[in-house]
């Protein structure tokens, strides 16, 4: 089997992938959507892969690692390795996750994030995610009754357009410092944001107190901070939410778009608390991990097989975590459904240290319309049930697909 065409499309808010071979079967995946500043030119990468054998994974991925980087530059390699495990496990007529290992689960917890567009109570309030305990906290046990959600992630600080904007009140009541927080980079210069408030401090751990004492102890809590605090506040901030018992504190300095990871602050930060730190969505490689794990720098761990190098990429990076004693839960939240399957396969293969992945909802729902593969009760009340389908599991419903494709994508299929 040799490879013949890598071809890309965008179908709603995804930049999907298929890798075609001379033998009629076909390798899918999907890259996390909001970044469409990605180019959709796949010569770079086609030029290097054509002709190999798809099944040799390993071969065709040591062609390709070096045209990726720290997010969002991973992402077209990473997804090519995803497709590449689809062709293989079909090929060898068997789930991925036979091919990872096999898996040690039969199904896989999964979390929800407040940016998973549910429609529930204070859903319009929540437009800019607000800093009301309350409001939140109704809409988290919300959540828990309507889907089963056993945790739940919200924004915080930075992450929060309500605060950003307090942030950058002109009185400077709110941070001692302010940013430019403009497109395309929505946070502070990352590493060093603004110096908070007493007051800003004082509603960030409010906030948090508050939703935990009104959601009790029936559902996980966890955090997405960031990036942009500085080290001095992302420590004030962990010690003052130690009594609510979160999962995690995720990204409190650096993350989503920071090149870099800074692991001796997150040390300083996760040696010196009792609460979990998180970090990790970014980093592209094991490699890139390593001071990251071997400092021991944070509790948990996020890689994200749509930018880390792939899916075998982040079982080799969680499996080198949990000899480090370091918990992973690993990002994903608009990966769409070629992206959940992925993450179930090689999830449902990992060891004591997996927490749960962030679950990826069909954006828009029409997705769920035009797969094939999807078993019915395949979510519930929290967890995603493994199934037993040959490659990652789902494949294109390719007549009822090609209607939402755009004019410029129409080959995609052929």
């Amino acid at each position: 089997m040799r490879i013949t065409d890598l071809k890309s499309a965008v179908i709603g808010r995804n930049i999907c992938l298929r890798i075609v071979t001379d033998k009629g079967v076909d390798g899918y995946s999907q890259i996390e959507s909001f970044k469409e500043f990605l180019s959709v030119n796949n010569d770079m990468y086609k030029k290097e892969i054509i002709g190999c054998d798809p099944t040799d994974v390993e071969d065709v991925m040591r062609r390709i690692r070096r045209l990726g980087a720290f997010k969002p530059w991973g992402k077209y390699v990473s997804s090519i390795e995803t497709a590449l495990w689809d062709i293989a496990g079909k090929e060898a007529g068997v789930p991925v996750y036979k091919l990872l290992g096999g898996k040690v689960r039969s199904k896989v917890r999964v979390y929800c994030t407040q940016y998973t567009g549910l429609t529930l109570p204070h859903e319009e309030a929540l437009l800019h995610y607000g800093l009301d305990p309350q409001i939140r906290a109704e809409n988290i046990l919300a959540i828990h009754e309507q889907t089963g959600f056993t945790i739940v992630k919200s924004p915080l600080g930075f992450h929060n357009l309500s605060f950003r904007a307090l942030a950058e009140d002109v009185d400077d009541s709110y941070a001692y410092n302010s940013h430019p927080l403009d497109p395309p980079v929505h946070y502070p210069e990352n590493g060093n944001g603004s110096l908070l408030s007493r007051r800003a401090m004082d509603d960030l751990i409010r906030y948090v107190r508050g939703i935990g004492e009104i959601v009790g102890n029936s559902i996980g809590l966890a955090y997405d901070c960031g990036p942009g605090m500085t080290v001095p506040d992302a420590l004030r901030f962990a010690k003052g939410v130690e009594d609510s018992n979160v999962l995690w504190l995720e990204d409190l300095v650096t993350g989503n778009y920071s090149p870099y990871t800074m692991a001796q602050a997150y040390r300083d930060i996760t040696w010196n608390t009792a609460t979990n730190t998180h970090t990790g969505e970014q980093i592209y490689l094991r490699q890139n991990y390593r001071e990251l794990i071997e400092n021991r720098a944070v509790n948990v761990i996020g890689p994200d097989p749509a930018d880390c190098g792939g899916i075998a990429e982040l079982k080799r990076i969680a499996e080198y975590a949990d000899i480090h004693g370091i918990l992973i839960a690993p990002h994903g939240v608009f990966h769409g459904v070629f992206g959940m399957a992925a993450l179930m396969q090689v999830c449902c293969t990992l060891g004591n240290n997996f927490i749960a992945f962030e679950y990826p909802q069909a954006d828009p729902p029409w997705w769920y319309d035009i797969v094939t593969g999807l078993p019915d009760g395949f979510f519930e009340k929290g967890f995603v049930k493994v199934w037993d389908r040959p490659g990652i599991g789902i494949e294109f419903d390719i007549p009822k697909a090609e209607k939402y494709l755009r004019p410029e994508d129409r080959d995609f299929f052929r």
